[in-house]
Order: structure tokens, then C-alpha cells, then sequence
């Protein structure tokens, strides 16, 4: 049964044509926030690291530049030290947007020190990171003056949960019924988790709990994204016992999970998408 239903929505339009210069270097991660800010109608350059942001920022002007915190080669904390040190003060003072997979109790403080305007958890919620772009761009805004009524039919669905070890709701949400964009998330997945598990394997085996922490770090906001719940806390368990040298006996059965699980979902996913 459909019934009326009014909805705030955000109004897109007071993004377009901004030029945003997002830095990330999962491409599953940089896939999705591309999709939605060009679906809002901003010009999106990408960066995979530090470096290549600056190399892009002494050619380029942009609005905006979303920033991963975590990347190779130069992370984002050096890169946007390095930005806000430029002779140019109008390039120095652009707005810089933390992009981080998780924020922890003294994050944001951390990066405001840095010299970044902003932080963002990943995955996004698409309204969040609009009103936090909007607001850094043009100024303190209130959520009425980016918002519009519409008025949409309400749908009641009386089908059952699904027993599926992913929930594409997130990723759905932000495709505009764009079909292949789901497909393109879901093959990036397939093909970029794995080595990613591999890798965190290989670090932990080693006893490399730097590089394990970084890498269970990353792996979060995909896990998110495709919303694989049954393993939320396993990931962020194997990333804080990695950076604190904290409870590494139970390192091995947390991995062996998350392998079983992420495993699971894609010969679930092979077989929907496939």
C-alpha cells in the first residue's frame, strides 16, 4: 500500500559546478564519493595519495578537497600541512574536509590542529556530507536553507528480512537507480577486498601491527558500506588490537572470521551480479 509522505530533502543544485578534489586511495572507497558528488553536479578530480594532491593543487584551483586521512606516500595530515604553508593565500586557506573510516574521541580535535576545517566518518550518509561540504564552502548554513519539501509515496513492503550476508541499502541508496553503478561497487569489491585480506594477513603472520592497523583501518568503511553487519565489530577489534599490541592471541580467530564472512558474501554476490 502506498501513502503520501512529505520528506526534507537536500537541494543539490547549491553544489554544482564546485570543484571538489577527493583523495583516497581505495578505489571502492573513491568510486562511491565520486558517484554522489558528481551526481550532485560537481566537477571531481581524483587523487590517490598526498602527493598526487599536491601535484594536482599547483595546477588546479578547486572549492573544496575531501582528504582520506590515511594514504600512501604522503597521508593526508602532511599533505594538508603542506597546503596551509603555501605563499598563495587564497590556494592555502581552501577548505579541507578529514575523510576517515571511523572518528575516535580526539580525532577531530587532531585534525583541526592540522589545519583541516572538517572531518567526515566513512561510509557517508549522502545528507551528511552534503551539509558538511555546503557548510565549509559557503559558510555556517542552517539545514532549512539547503533543504526542499517533497512530497513522495511511502511504500509498505510485507517481504522478509533477507538471509544474505550483505545489505546493498547504503550503496542503493546513493545510485539514483543507476544499475550499472550497483555492479561496478559490487566488482570492486570482488576484486579488491581479497588482496586487501591477504595483505592483513601477511602483516599480522609478521607480527606487522602498524601495517595491520592501517589496513583493518581501510577495510571498515568497505565492510560498511556493503553492509556486511556480522563482522562490524571483528574488523574494528582486529584494528584496535593492531595499533595497541592489546589482545593478539585472539588475532587469527578474528581474521578467520572475517575471511569465512567476506568469503561468503562474494559467492553471494557472484551469483546476483554475475
Amino acid at each position: 500500500m502506498a501513502v503520501n509522505e512529505l520528506i526534507r530533502e537536500i537541494d543539490h543544485t547549491k553544489l554544482k559546478d564546485k570543484k571538489i578534489l577527493l583523495a583516497d586511495d581505495l578505489a571502492l572507497n573513491q568510486f562511491l564519493a565520486k558517484h554522489i558528488l558528481e551526481s550532485w553536479g560537481c566537477k571531481v578530480t581524483t587523487a590517490n595519495n598526498g602527493k598526487e594532491v599536491l601535484d594536482l593543487f599547483q595546477h588546479h584551483s578547486f572549492d573544496c578537497i575531501l582528504m582520506d586521512v590515511q594514504m600512501p606516500e604522503l597521508d593526508g595530515l602532511a599533505a594538508t600541512e603542506l597546503i596551509r604553508q603555501l605563499p598563495d593565500h587564497q590556494k592555502a586557506s581552501v577548505p579541507i574536509i578529514a575523510l576517515t573510516s571511523n572518528l575516535l574521541k580526539g580525532d577531530r580535535e587532531k585534525y583541526i590542529s592540522t589545519g583541516m576545517n572538517d572531518c567526515i566518518g566513512k561510509p557517508f550518509e549522502e545528507a551528511n556530507l552534503f551539509e558538511t561540504i555546503y557548510k565549509n564552502i559557503s559558510g555556517n548554513v542552517a539545514k532549512e536553507d539547503i533543504t526542499h519539501d517533497i512530497e513522495y509515496p511511502k511504500i509498505i513492503s510485507d517481504v522478509p528480512p533477507s538471509d544474505k550476508a550483505y545489505d546493498l541499502k547504503m550503496v542503493i541508496s546513493v545510485s539514483g537507480g543507476d544499475q550499472g553503478f550497483i555492479k561496478k561497487m559490487v566488482v570492486l569489491f570482488i576484486e579488491t577486498v581479497p588482496e586487501n585480506l591477504r595483505e592483513l594477513r601477511s602483516h599480522i603472520e609478521n607480527a606487522n601491527w602498524n601495517d595491520a592497523a592501517k589496513v583493518a583501518h581501510k577495510l571498515k568503511s568497505t565492510i560498511d558500506s556493503m553492509g556486511i553487519k556480522s563482522i562490524h565489530q571483528d574488523i574494528r577489534s582486529v584494528e584496535s588490537n593492531a595499533k595497541e599490541a592489546t589482545n593478539l592471541d585472539s588475532m587469527n580467530f578474528l581474521l578467520e572470521k572475517i575471511e569465512k564472512v567476506i568469503s561468503n558474501c562474494i559467492h553471494q554476490l557472484k551469483a546476483e551480479f554475475e
